[in-house]
């Protein structure tokens, strides 16, 4: 299990950056989120998505409030009723649950032409550039009275939770919020301000396709910052670079790790975000998990691969199935003898993008399932759907777990998987995966786009020696227990304190 020592070194170093206040974070989706509800009084559920997982540990160490955005009629609605935030919160004053609210088409144009999937696809660099994007008139009226308008809504949000306070410390999350600090810099002079971006930061050559207004205006609104953190430290260099190509007069320090402009310093830093995990085997290895792994082992053949991932294009799941296709043709023993299982949540089902590619990993999967298939046998076993406790089961029974993605801020699930493993799992990881700078001693590493490498990773691992298999997991759970989401908070907050004292 992992150590207790880090959660006392979070405490101090907590202590030492808040004193008697409260952190506060904003981000675009918080921890609950409301529907309007039948008979008009808002209805909670627990929010989704990595990050929404990841920062909803930070309340069980430190006070907090917490300030989302009101995406729907229902938030908006919540957002007036500060009994039921509290009731949604847990009951008690540690976290406190807060909504930055704007009219729906104000939020319609930051999130679905500016946030998504403008912003995202950039910087997942998965445009197709001879024909998209293009920045039209549309898209900029979104980015003005759209993106420009959320951040400084949050901005006052964020203001208002820290009224009476000199020095707020104030962290922001990810691409939905790079312009929110600026506001508040003006606000508050003395806030510690801190943004961390959880997806990829691109190199400077992929901000150039777009409007500078956006480019810049993004660089300008991170640069309000102390500190701007990234997943890996390439992200980290590529905002250096992008602030040198598109910001005049700052000045990077590559070797500092800091950009001086305007009489402000900006520490650039990457922080590589982890899991809760303790909070990850308990759901692991609770009682429903505990069954729906015995009914998937009862399903299943000799040997058992697994993949979890949202079902969208950066994931690279065709690739993955592709491979998989590739490794039945070139070992026919295989057949019969293997159950690939795949947990695909379904993710942003409204962008056409997102449709396409999922109704090509369907006729993907389709294909290899008739081409290969036999009585009481399907190569690919499906399951469409958001159940947290069902995948980290069909991680714990996997002998193989293939973790593909084109590019990602992070991977919680490669984690994840090799922390609930029962099976010594072996990880078949891709190079460009945020994840991989630290598990690159552990797994078997793959380059997203070649089929046939991936293939032939998948027999390495399938066919590893059992000592192997249970050193590299053992190396692999270490690294994650030792680098866990309290390391990863932890880590943030002592920059922090360096800056506050």
């Amino acid at each position: 299990m992992a150590s207790t020592e880090p959660d006392s070194a979070l405490g101090a170093a907590a202590a030492a950056l808040l004193g008697d206040r409260r952190l506060i974070i904003a981000t675009n989706r918080g921890p609950v989120t409301f529907t309007a509800g039948s008979s008009g009084v808002p209805r909670p559920r627990r929010g989704s998505g990595g990050l929404v997982t990841a920062l909803g540990q930070v309340g069980r160490h430190v006070p907090l409030t917490w300030v989302a955005a009101a995406m729907s009629e229902g938030d908006r609605r919540a957002a007036e009723d500060p009994k039921l935030l509290r009731e949604a919160a847990g009951g008690d004053d540690r976290v406190r649950l807060r909504f930055a609210s704007v009219e729906r088409s104000v939020y319609e144009q930051a999130y679905n032409v500016i946030a998504n999937p403008l912003l995202w696809f950039l910087q997942h660099q998965m445009w197709n550039l001879p024909e998209r994007p293009n920045i039209d008139l549309g898209v900029m009226r979104a980015w003005e009275r759209g993106y420009v308008r959320l951040n400084e809504a949050f901005a006052r949000a964020v203001v208002a939770q820290s009224r009476g306070n000199r020095e707020p410390r104030i962290m922001l999350h990810d691409y939905h919020l790079y312009l929110a600090a600026e506001p508040i810099r003006r606000a508050r002079p003395n806030a510690i301000l801190s943004h961390f971006t959880h997806i990829p930061w691109p190199p400077s050559s992929i901000w150039q396709t777009i409007a500078p207004p956006i480019r810049e205006g993004i660089a300008r609104g991170l640069l309000a910052n102390d500190v701007v953190g990234f997943q890996t430290e390439r992200y980290a260099h590529n905002f250096l670079r992008t602030v040198e190509s598109f910001v005049p007069k700052a000045e990077v320090d590559y070797e500092g790790l800091a950009v001086h402009w305007k009489r402000r310093t900006t520490h650039v830093r990457s922080y590589p975000i982890s899991i809760d995990v303790e909070a990850t085997r308990r759901v692991a290895t609770s009682r429903a998990a505990r069954r729906r792994a015995d009914q998937l082992l009862g399903g299943t053949r000799e040997h058992v691969l697994v993949r979890v991932d949202r079902l969208e294009p950066s994931k690279n799941i065709l690739r993955g199935f592709l491979a998989y296709e590739a490794l039945l043709l070139r070992q026919p023993r295989l057949r019969g003898r293997i159950s690939f299982l795949a947990f695909l949540v379904p993710s942003r089902t409204g962008l056409k993008e997102y449709g396409d590619y999922g109704r090509s990993v369907q006729n993907a999967v389709d294909r290899i399932n008739a081409r290969f298939g036999r009585a009481g046998w399907r190569p690919i076993q499906l399951f469409y759907e958001n159940d947290y406790a069902q995948a980290l089961a069909g991680l714990s029974i996997a002998d193989v777990v293939l973790v593909n993605p084109l590019v990602d801020g992070m991977n919680l699930v490669a984690k994840e998987a090799v922390v609930v493993s029962q099976r010594d799992a072996v990880l078949v990881l891709s190079e460009t995966a945020g994840a991989y700078d630290q598990m690159a001693d552990g797994a078997i590493p793959v380059a997203p786009a070649d089929v046939v490498g991936t293939a032939d990773a998948l027999a390495l691992a399938l066919a590893m020696d059992p000592e192997e298999r249970r050193k590299r997991l053992g190396r692999l759970r270490r690294g994650v227990e030792r680098e866990d989401i309290t390391w990863w908070l932890q880590r943030q907050l002592e920059d922090l304190v360096s800056l506050a004292t």
